[in-house]
């Protein structure tokens, strides 16, 4: 009994310090670390009757209004064990990257916050069907657009940084007489600094919690850091064609020559390294351009750009050509024939030929 107490009071601060925030926006308050066993234990029958049944109703919606951007529906579940599970590795990896571990006694002991998040999030399997990926980008969204804001305050006598905490009321009073400036920067995760735990194993960190949501993984393709890149997990979610449907739904609220350069970046890296794999990654390739060819979505504009989403365009008309002289059904003769004409340029230049060699079957 005293043991499920404990796990009650680690989920209403879990979900009040940073599963609500992360779909409602505001500010996050991760709790101290939480670890990988109490990580693993949380669930829904363990939190219930923890978390004020208000907040949770608003995050309901809140899920609710995110998932409507790709899929009509009036109902979420309540968080799974993974959901809980991911949402305290993602504590706890926000936990390790706090200013507050600076000190030299203290760095060992942020490091070993992160690595037991990450062999926490290890653990954690991929959602098993497509239903459990929307399910888990309800909540984790806004994960890669997740800043601690930095305030720079500058005084008469001096100047002074708060990190990731605001400045105190009293070096803000009289600004006039004491010259007072404040200056408030939004820092990526992966910017902060100074950093008590090694940077790279932070992109770790944030790289594997995408990989647990890969519909949240595509739905951010064009963010900067961690870059995309095609894993099992984004594989497998466009392997099954609602799959596919929903990924190419959130591509399309993003920037059409951001998400080429993207995917086109991803894709020759999975063609040069696992071809063998690549079919899913090519099927999105050749929606994009079959989309834009029939009109349904707007294409990039092509004077300026890059070569990884000249690159994707080249790949993707060399598929969907293939597509079309196989056979496949669902096209009437003249738009068979729109097409052919609308992507036979991309496939037949100097991009689409090099595409060509690099999706040629290996001998």
């Amino acid at each position: 009994m005293a043991a499920d107490s404990a796990l009650a009071a680690v989920a209403r601060e879990l979900f009040e310090g940073v599963m609500a925030p992360l779909v409602l926006g505001g500010a996050l308050r991760p709790r101290h670390a939480i670890g990988a066993r109490a990580a693993l234990a949380l669930t829904q029958a363990k939190a219930s009757g923890a978390i004020e049944a208000g907040l949770f109703d608003r995050v309901r919606a809140g899920r609710v209004r995110r998932a409507r951007r790709l899929l009509p529906l009036d109902v979420v579940a309540a968080p799974t064990d993974g959901e809980w599970a991911l949402s305290a590795s993602l504590n706890d990896v926000l936990q390790a990257a706090s200013p507050t571990f600076q000190g030299p006694l203290r760095r060992s002991m942020a490091a070993r916050i992160l690595e037991l998040a990450i062999a926490t999030i290890d653990r954690i399997e991929p959602p098993a069907t497509v239903g459990e990926a929307l399910s888990r980008h309800t909540w984790f969204a806004a994960l890669p657009d997740l800043t601690r804001t930095d305030s720079s305050v500058t005084w008469w006598a001096g100047s002074r940084v708060f990190r990731g905490e605001p400045p105190p009321a009293r070096l803000q009073a009289w600004p006039g007489v004491r010259r007072v400036s404040v200056v408030a920067t939004e820092v990526p995760l992966l910017d902060l600094t100074p950093l008590a735990v090694d940077r790279e194993r932070l992109a770790l960190a944030l790289t594997l919690l995408l990989d647990r949501s890969p519909l949240t993984a595509l739905a951010t393709c064009t963010r900067g850091e961690p870059p995309f890149a095609w894993s099992d997990a984004t594989l497998a979610l466009v392997a099954r064609g609602s799959g596919r449907t929903l990924a190419l739904r959130a591509l399309e609220r993003l920037a059409p020559a951001a998400v080429d350069a993207a995917l086109g970046r991803a894709t020759r890296s999975l063609l040069e390294h696992r071809r063998d794999v690549a079919g899913p990654a090519l099927a999105v390739l050749s929606d994009r351009v079959l989309a834009i060819a029939i009109g349904h979505t707007r294409a990039a504009q092509a004077s300026s750009a890059p070569a990884d989403a000249v690159f994707a365009n080249a790949v993707g008309a060399a598929v969907a050509l293939r597509r079309l002289e196989a056979g496949e059904p669902g096209w009437a003769d003249d738009e068979r024939k729109r097409i052919w004409h609308a992507l036979k340029p991309a496939a037949s230049s100097d991009a689409g030929r090099g595409a060509a060699a690099l999706l040629q079957e290996p001998a």
